[in-house]
């Protein structure tokens, strides 16, 4: 087993780590989750503040570890993903138990997908994208590198989003 550490400790963060424990309820994928953020403190009010692990920015990756990118600014996210690459990290995807995706789709390195996405036939989603709760990618939608989509986002067949394309509520 390995440990899984989450890039981004504000709300998009500790939503993503809700997701990783409804992970877990079906299958045991990491023996401990804890959070990188450059703001030490930004889980002391949760009541997560012993799973801060390290900053963003001193984080040197190390064997057994992987890793999510829980920012939502598509810009921010691919600089940060990019930095941990070339620091030799690796990126897994979070999809919550509810997800569907249909088959003849492609899903990217370091994608979160989160409770109730769909993910229809024919979909390309690149790597690190962001589809927040109830968001829908229909046949033959392509969400290229780093883009983020808000909750309940409806992509319907055929659209194209360049990278980094942020999509709100």
């Amino acid at each position: 087993m390995s440990k899984l550490l989450i890039i981004g400790a504000g709300g998009c963060g500790r939503e993503v780590f809700q997701w990783t424990k409804d992970m877990q309820n079906h299958k045991k994928l990491w023996d401990k989750i804890g959070f990188l953020d450059d703001n030490l403190n930004a889980l002391d009010r949760y009541g997560l503040s012993s799973m801060m692990v390290g900053t963003i920015s001193d984080h040197v990756p190390d064997d057994g570890e992987e890793y999510v990118c829980a920012v939502a600014d598509p810009a921010m996210k691919i600089q940060i993903c990019q930095s941990f690459k070339n620091r030799g990290a690796r990126f897994v995807n979070i999809i919550h138990p509810s997800v569907i995706i249909a088959d003849y789709s492609t899903i990217g390195e370091g994608v979160i997908l989160c409770p109730r996405v769909i993910v229809s036939i024919n979909v390309t989603v690149g790597n690190h994208v962001l589809m927040n709760s109830f968001s829908v990618a229909g046949h033959d939608v392509t969400l290229e590198r780093g883009c983020t989509l808000s909750a309940q986002c409806d992509l319907m067949g055929h659209v194209y989003l360049e990278e980094e394309v942020f999509l709100g509520s």
